[in-house]
């Protein structure tokens, strides 16, 4: 049994690991370090388009993207919860939220890649992308207060379904709420502590994109080192088969 993603551990190879609590430390103390040579975050709407044009395109694709995560919803109870692809995220891990991964720190899952290809193509117009996925939440569910593992990169929430009451779904970061409204961007750092409230009646879906800022030479020398070391890593390797859902 292949134990990527179990608490307490980080598998660079199958057989080789890392202490997870050391190096999750040390990841956050590295993110709180580059915070002031990342963008001014969050950022959304029309400031988010200014700062960053390409994202314009999201808004020129909106319902070809929108008619792909419809399908994707089709097999939405194929999609398997967070503590079965990752073990280590039990914590904010739920039935109600469900990550449609398509690719990971560079890593593609080409069997859901396939069933979005103007969501791929889209995505891969924008300089620097390393993540995508469709993250899905249930009507009046939660994704607890947590810091994600996304360092040095800018996280971009397109909105695909926004629940009628927009108001009242809403993600909070660093202490302030920002409400979805669809085709409307939100940036910011994964690593800001965050959590999500849908208290409504309908179903909230976004689509989540990871792409690297420009930052000084030397600073993205270190972050393109320690991604490629992270990608090429066995539990990135294992996240992906593990969230690929056959045809």
């Amino acid at each position: 049994m292949n134990k990527a993603g179990t608490h307490g551990r980080l598998y660079i190879t199958k057989h080789l690991w890392v202490p997870e609590k050391p190096l999750s430390r040390l990841n956050l103390k590295i993110a709180d370090a580059i915070r002031k040579h990342m963008p001014p975050l969050p950022i959304e709407g029309e400031g988010a388009l200014a700062r960053f044009p390409v994202l314009r395109e999201f808004q020129a694709n909106h319902e070809a993207i929108k008619q792909e995560l419809l399908d994707v919803l089709r097999v939405k109870k194929d999609i398997p919860e967070l503590k079965y692809v990752h073990p280590r995220d039990s914590r904010i891990s739920s039935p109600e939220w469900r990550t449609y991964v398509m690719k990971l720190w560079g890593y593609d899952v080409p069997v859901n890649s396939a069933r979005c290809p103007r969501t791929i193509e889209v995505c891969s117009g924008v300089p620097g992308v390393h993540t995508v996925l469709f993250s899905i939440l249930d009507p009046h569910s939660t994704i607890p207060r947590h810091r994600g593992w996304a360092t040095g990169v800018v996280r971009l929430h397109y909105p695909l379904i926004v629940p009628r009451d927009w108001q009242r779904c809403r993600i909070e970061i660093e202490n302030v709420t920002y409400p979805w409204r669809e085709g409307e961007p939100l940036l910011f750092d994964d690593t800001y502590t965050h959590a999500v409230d849908n208290d409504t009646d309908d179903l909230r879906a976004v689509l989540i994109v990871d792409f690297e800022p420009r930052m000084s030479l030397l600073l993205e020398a270190f972050m393109k080192l320690r991604y490629m070391i992270v990608r090429r890593s066995e539990e990135i390797r294992t996240i992906c088969d593990r969230a690929a859902i056959p045809t």
